[in-house]
């Protein structure tokens, strides 16, 4: 007889926004503040509907309703969407007239989704840590074609749905290519605590995005591909209250080791990499990011990253045995759990 599974996750597909602000990425927009590096977002509605049928099938291939995967998780497919981007019109073809507008919401339910409806968890006006930040978000269009930068904050819902064992955040550029029970065993798995050890809360690898202050550098920073995390209702709460009153300032970012600008620096990217770099060091697992969050791209000899151990040259021979400075590219396919 098969064994019960050991528990559920929920794979939680994150809608901001529509489409991406532009065709190609611009290092000046404005927009790089609140939106993470996501080259990969869909521009049409025939694509995004693809993207959520092939996220899905991945997903049911390598998990506990599939035998042939070996894994013992369950799973659930979960959309949080922000009000903006539930409603959704493209241009449709070359011939000048407006496609239909598309109900996001009912299409992901339609396809086996659960969805949610929601806005921003953070009040901007609350914030009391950053100048900065207050004045940035005070001063932001709401009217701008690509509505309030604090939509993208909707991640951070993700950690309340406690119904389920392990909470995974994925995005557009997330390809699941095999089973990661090993890693959900991590969230699970409550003998540490037990023992009077820490909790591991989050399990992440680290994504190269481009630095928006130095075009020949990237910045190190947490991949929204596959984050795997405790969901917590309390842990939530300590996030919003951590993003009202820590600080950050223009060049530097969050906190105390700051990474400058870099896309998505000033919402969840940037947040949630401070958050497990000083203030939740501790309940975090770093995942090898050639085979959670490889990229296949093939890397310059020369790479300056900023990381949460400061300015990293990888060409340096202490770079080269620092799994941040990794080539991926070189990676064997079987090895490779997760594509990004």
């Amino acid at each position: 007889a098969k064994l019960p599974a050991k528990g559920t996750v929920a794979y939680v597909l994150p809608l901001t926004s529509c489409y991406p602000p532009s065709s190609s990425f611009d290092p000046s927009s404005k927009d790089n503040n609140s939106r993470p590096y996501s080259p990969n977002q869909p521009k049409d509605e025939a694509t995004f509907r693809d993207f959520a049928v092939m996220l899905r099938a991945m997903i049911h291939a390598h998990s506990y309703r599939n035998p042939a995967s070996g894994s013992m998780y369950d799973y659930k497919m979960y959309a949080i969407i922000h009000p903006s981007a539930k409603r959704c019109q493209d241009q449709g073809s070359g011939d000048g007239r407006k496609s239909d507008s598309v109900d996001r919401s009912v299409l992901l339910q339609n396809l086996g989704y659960h969805v949610s409806i929601k806005g921003s968890p953070v009040d901007t006006n609350k914030i009391d840590g950053s100048e900065y930040l207050q004045k940035y978000f005070s001063e932001y269009d709401m009217n701008g074609d690509s509505g309030h930068p604090s939509a993208d904050l909707i991640r951070l819902h993700a950690y309340e749905l406690e119904e389920y064992d392990a909470v995974v955040l994925v995005d557009y550029d997330t390809l699941v290519l095999g089973s990661a029970d090993e890693v959900y065993d991590l969230i699970t798995d409550k003998s540490s605590t037990e023992n009077g050890g820490n909790s591991i809360d989050a399990v992440f690898s680290w994504e190269h995005v481009p630095s928006l202050i130095n075009p020949n550098a990237k910045a190190s920073v947490v991949n929204l591909s596959f984050l795997v995390i405790r969901p917590s209702k309390a842990t939530f709460r300590n996030l919003i209250s951590t993003y009202q009153s820590s600080p950050f300032a223009a060049g530097k970012g969050w906190g105390m080791i700051g990474r400058g600008s870099f896309p998505g620096w000033m919402t969840s990217q940037g947040f949630l990499t401070f958050y497990y770099d000083e203030v939740a060091n501790g309940s975090k697992v770093e995942m090898n990011r050639c085979y959670f969050g490889n990229t296949g791209e093939k890397y310059p000899t020369k790479l300056t990253l900023f990381t949460n151990g400061g300015k990293l040259e990888c060409a340096s021979s202490a770079g080269a045995s620092s799994n941040q400075c990794n080539d991926c590219n070189h990676a064997k396919l079987e090895d490779i759990y997760v594509a990004d």
